[in-house]
């Protein structure tokens, strides 16, 4: 299915990709590594040192992990950032190269749709993107991440290109020129310097001006931010999937790892599920694939399917045990609450967890609300921890249910379209006192629900810093070609104005995680999860909070 319109949509992030800021708005330089404590200098060599082996190697993704961890805690230092951007280059290369619809579209689409896709692109960029634009290095950026698809070696392998291949020097030579010599003031201007470019590239490098042309443009996009990104027509369907709510495929999440797939969430009555996957698992071969023999990007994708196609599949489990076995792929059902339940009968406590924020979100939390009261709730403790955002529409709406009147959230752009002040509505507002419990995946959505709670002091806000993701993203689907764009278009501010992005919001009540287990290895609830118990606690009113 496709969508003419634009989708104003906060990202669900896939925490072993993205990572918080370290962006800057075009035509800014980066900040320089001065001023940086002896001992803070030491880490960050360390950091470099680990990275150059990890880049050696080869493993982008455990490079691209440890450049977005230290970019949290040295923003401000460009060799990082720097790292960090030719490590996402080839992992976006990997995401692509590993797609079957993205390998087709280099073979069925001509010139002429390859320059309009690019164009359209440009043309969205300049209406919608929320930051000022500087074409000059918007042009150079798309350059320099073809470079590194240069040194690439799924790229070269695929285009039969090697290091030392005839022409590189030529080429390169020829696109010097370019850079010196042309100047950028449109999108117009990038798109005949990218036509140009492609040309050379055809004739020295023998590449399809196509595969360059889809390069240059995949460069150009994630170069502008870390959220926005070129989507493959099966990329385009699966966000399309996130935010309906169901999928065709086995029902799992997973986190790409070198020697597997390991499974992070089974989603309940899904063929995963019903064949006894469980959290923690790892898939280690594919449809008699090993990984990683076949790289584990491509066996991901080789998980995926038409409905009721089978695939084979190795697990194994946290205890190290193997199993074989075939699952059918159909289509499945996505909750966004999870659970919900009276979790302390003598207070009548009502505990509600929501993973993600879609367009069934509203709906499902209406009826989990309604059966909890039937139960007799009289407190209420929401549970956001893990959960990485999704529709901006639905947090604003969930939001409006506990908040009677004022703003729940601005969005800021370039374009006027995207200056937004969503406001609360007085009918149907819960009165429940209500206990908001959050961490480090809580992102985007979550992050706009968390911060209104707070900023109106409708409820005490419990665990840890949030993720930090204050931007919301436009799902763009293409006219020229079955594909789609992801682009950044706004920023998010809470109700009193506090920016969201590089930031997260802070809890009332931070809660440390400290684990004793008991005589008989149990432990009890105050252990083994203290910021439910917190939570719990609080929305009782056993515990007091301090003074905002």
């Amino acid at each position: 299915m496709r969508f003419a319109s634009r989708l104003a949509f906060s990202l669900l992030i896939a925490f072993s990709i993205v990572a918080t800021t370290v962006t800057a708005t075009w035509g800014q330089e980066l900040p320089t590594n001065s001023g940086v404590a002896a001992n803070a200098q030491a880490e960050i060599d360390a950091i470099q040192n680990q990275g150059a082996q990890l880049e050696a190697s080869k493993n982008w993704r455990a490079a691209l992990r440890l450049y977005e961890r230290a970019a949290r805690n040295y923003p401000q230092q460009s060799t990082i950032a720097v790292r960090y951007q030719i490590s996402r280059s080839h992992v976006d290369i990997a995401r692509r190269y590993h797609d079957a619809s993205y390998l087709y579209s280099i073979k069925q689409m001509d010139l002429t749709a390859s320059q309009a896709v690019y164009r359209e692109v440009l043309g969205k960029i300049a209406t919608y993107y929320f930051a000022e634009l500087n074409w000059q290095l918007i042009l150079k950026s798309g350059i320099e991440q073809f470079e590194v698809a240069l040194h690439d070696e799924l790229f070269c392998g695929h285009h039969g290109l090697t290091v030392n291949s005839p022409g590189l020097q030529q080429y390169r030579t020829s696109v010097a020129r370019i850079l010196t010599n042309r100047v950028c003031r449109s999108d117009r201007d990038v798109l005949q310097s990218a036509i140009t470019v492609s040309q050379i590239a055809e004739r020295t490098l023998k590449v399809s001006q196509q595969a360059v042309m889809l390069e240059l443009l995949s460069g150009t996009i994630i170069a502008l931010d870390r959220y926005s990104s070129y989507l493959t027509s099966t990329q385009l369907d699966d966000m399309f999937s996130q935010i309906d709510g169901n999928f065709v495929g086995l029902g799992i999440e997973l986190r790409i790892q070198e020697n597997g797939l390991l499974v992070e969430r089974v989603i309940p009555k899904g063929p995963a599920a019903d064949a006894g996957l469980k959290s923690g698992d790892k898939i280690i071969e594919v449809d008699r694939n090993m990984i990683p023999t076949v790289a584990a990007a491509k066996a991901a994708d080789m998980l995926k399917g038409l409905r009721g196609t089978e695939v084979e599949i190795v697990v194994v489990s946290a205890t190290g045990s193997a199993r074989r076995m075939t699952l059918t792929r159909r289509r499945v059902q996505v909750a966004s609450v999870v659970d919900a339940r009276i979790i302390d009968q003598q207070a009548k406590v009502g505990y509600l967890r929501i993973v993600s924020f879609q367009k069934n979100t509203v709906r499902e939390v209406n009826s989990a609300l309604w059966q909890l009261r039937q139960d007799g709730m009289q407190r209420l403790v929401l549970d956001l921890r893990g959960n990485p955002g999704g529709l901006v529409t639905s947090a604003v709406a969930i939001a409006d249910m506990f908040i009677p009147a004022g703003t729940i959230v601005s969005t800021r752009g370039r374009s006027v379209n995207e200056e937004v002040d969503y406001q609360a509505h007085q009918g149907g507002t819960c009165s429940e006192p209500l206990v908001v419990l959050i961490n480090a995946r809580s992102a985007s959505a979550s992050e706009i629900f968390a911060g209104a709670i707070k900023d109106h002091q409708r409820g005490a806000i419990v665990g840890h810093c949030t993720y930090g993701k204050g931007s919301v993203q436009g799902i763009f689907p293409l006219a020229a070609y079955n594909c789609g764009l992801r682009l950044t278009t706004a920023r998010f501010y809470s109700p009193a104005g506090h920016q969201i992005s590089g930031r997260g919001v802070t809890p009332d009540v931070d809660v440390q995680m400290i684990a004793k287990p008991l005589e008989d290895g149990t432990l009890p609830l105050s252990q083994s999860d203290p910021i439910l118990f917190a939570g719990i606690e609080i929305v009782k009113g056993r515990r007091q909070i301090a003074a905002r």
